[in-house]
């Protein structure tokens, strides 16, 4: 029904994050009617593959040099206490807070108790790597800063049984987050009291 250029487009279109078929289509018949808004964003788009790198120690999108992202490679950071996230998003969420002085593992995705597969892509072999690198081997504190939902709670749990001899300390952030909240959606007051009360 529709050219292979737009169906192959919107197939592609709809594997992004809530982004359905419909959705998808239109986005492309917009695009497709608004020329200068289309080179605009094929322009942005070669930028992004060109100039953004992923830091090779917490995994988040930066510009720059070097290998490490702007928190990684800041001296004043707290290196041996680390806040496991599910998503990049999750980080500018904390940071907005300027109440968080470690860094950041992103994990990229929650476990679905259903796939079994993502139980072994959360990323947990570089991030024991990198604790094995510090001074002491083992980092003063993981905080496992997950959204409060089923499949967070389910996430949270696997990664207190898997990290218990990579840190001194375990926690989580408090619920000042309700449950089946979203940590991008949550204000910075509440963040700054979850990564508080943090238990």
């Amino acid at each position: 029904m529709y050219p292979d250029s737009i169906k192959n487009l919107a197939e592609t279109i709809a594997r992004l994050p809530s982004i359905g078929k419909r959705q998808a289509l239109r986005l492309i018949f917009y695009l497709i009617r608004n020329q200068d808004v289309r080179r605009q964003l094929i322009q942005q788009l070669n930028e992004l593959e060109k100039k953004i790198k992923i830091c090779e120690r917490c995994f988040l999108p930066f510009e720059g040099p070097g290998q490490l992202c702007h928190i990684c490679s800041n001296p004043s950071r707290i290196q041996n206490i680390i806040a496991i996230v599910e998503k990049e998003i999750d980080v500018f969420s904390i940071e907005q807070t300027n109440s968080f002085k470690g860094t950041y593992h992103i994990l990229s995705h929650l476990i679905d108790p259903s796939d079994i597969n993502s139980y072994n892509t959360l990323r947990l072999d570089q991030l024991e790597k990198r604790v094995r690198r510090l001074p002491q081997q083992i980092a003063d504190e993981i905080i496992i800063a997950i959204s409060p939902t089923t499949e967070g709670d389910l996430t949270a749990m696997y990664l207190e049984r898997k990290l218990k001899n990579l840190a001194k300390k375990i926690s989580r952030i408090g619920r000042g987050i309700p449950t089946g909240g979203e940590i991008e959606f949550a204000d910075a007051e509440t963040l700054k009291n979850a990564l508080s009360n943090r238990r």
